[in-house]
């Protein structure tokens, strides 16, 4: 990815958390070394990584995470703003959703319209969260948690809907 282009990956919060436990993931940390430099977080994520940092009790662990957080964390990936866009998009996801009598928690739903306004992939563990929201959207999904080699046949294929 030159400077100039836009990531193409949306980390969700679990992902990004996932880099602070002692024995991370090997696949998360598989591709995230593969797509290196194009990977961003938006800002709802940013919210839960601080909030669930500031829950913490004082102490070394609430420290190193925090430190993580603005040392590295924020220098790895650029933060989407949620902008007027993200909002007439979530807007009318939650219009369409409420149509067919289903409800994602707000979070998932703003972080899923970051994806779609910035034409990004989402790469999270809880793929069910968004479920819903790719009934009636573009959303592109992947679990990074999962190894590609085992992902089960008849899996739907992420870049199969993506634009030229």
């Amino acid at each position: 990815m030159t400077e100039d282009e836009e990531p193409h990956y949306l980390l969700d919060t679990n992902i990004v958390s996932e880099l602070m436990r002692y024995r991370a993931d090997f696949n998360v940390l598989k591709k995230l070394i593969e797509h290196n430099g194009d990977c961003a977080i938006c800002a709802p994520v940013w919210h839960k990584l601080l909030y669930g940092v500031y829950r913490l009790p004082d102490g070394l662990r609430k420290t190193n995470f925090e430190k993580f957080l603005r040392d590295e964390a924020e220098d790895m990936f650029p933060i989407k703003n949620y902008t007027k866009k993200v909002a007439e998009i979530f807007a009318d996801l939650r219009a369409k959703l409420e149509k067919i009598g289903k409800t994602p928690e707000n979070s998932d739903a703003e972080i899923a319209s970051v994806a779609l306004a910035n034409r990004m992939i989402l790469a999270t563990r809880n793929v069910k969260h968004f479920a819903a929201i790719q009934e009636v959207s573009d959303l592109q999904v992947e679990n990074w948690f999962e190894d590609e080699k085992s992902t089960p046949s008849g899996a739907q294929d992420v870049f199969s809907n993506m634009p030229g």
